[in-house]
């Protein structure tokens, strides 16, 4: 049970990064629970236990925490892991923090933080002044379209 936690944790510590948890990052998050503990887990113990990790989180600070995930996620659920956790961080798009968070976990579990990006299907990096590249600025392209 530990290195399920410890995959909670992980995807709060990534949604948290850049100071909050949205909306989309909560419904990621409930999914992905879902998915670890399966649906009829308690409520009042599911409460508990991301109380707990948060706790765990604020008293080792995020750097220590990422540095013990290697010894509460085993080798083969590693990369599942760090890809739930990137998917959470990226319902809302990834932000700088949240993007240096996923590389510091990436690294502390031995995963290729670009093997990750790849395997969630996008990277929606969040960008302070830059322009949305989604957003039709009504001048052609060089394809002219």
């Amino acid at each position: 049970m530990d290195g399920v936690k410890a995959e909670i944790g992980l995807c709060l510590l990534l949604a948290a990064a850049d100071g909050e948890i949205s909306d989309e990052e909560l419904f990621a998050l409930t999914t992905r629970v879902g998915s670890l503990l399966g649906d009829d887990f308690p409520l009042d113990r599911l409460a508990a236990l991301v109380e707990g990790e948060l706790a765990t989180i604020e008293e080792e600070g995020a750097d220590a925490y990422v540095a013990r995930l290697a010894a509460r996620i085993e080798p083969d659920r590693r990369a599942e892991a760090v890809r739930g956790a990137c998917k959470v961080a990226c319902a809302d798009g990834l932000s700088p923090e949240e993007d240096e968070m996923l590389r510091e976990a990436c690294a502390a579990l031995d995963i290729d933080v670009e093997t990750v990006v790849e395997a969630v299907g996008h990277r929606a990096t969040v960008r302070v002044g830059a322009p949305d590249p989604l957003e039709n600025d009504d001048e052609p392209d060089e394809l002219g379209t």
